[in-house]
């Protein structure tokens, strides 16, 4: 799972490509705090989904 404070260290391709693979619709457009905010929101409610795609 990613925390806040990993997701604002990572670039907004590294974002846009974490949130393709998670499925969150819309990513395309979204700016680095909201794409930081969707991922978080996402793991907090459904984090088996984040377990498995996580990168290693």
């Amino acid at each position: 799972m990613y925390n806040i404070s990993e997701l604002n260290e990572k670039l907004v391709g590294e974002l846009r490509e974490i949130a393709k693979t998670l499925n969150i619709e819309n990513y395309e457009s979204l700016k680095k705090q909201e794409l930081v905010y969707k991922i978080l929101d996402l793991q907090a409610v459904n984090p088996e989904v984040v377990k498995g795609k996580k990168e290693r």
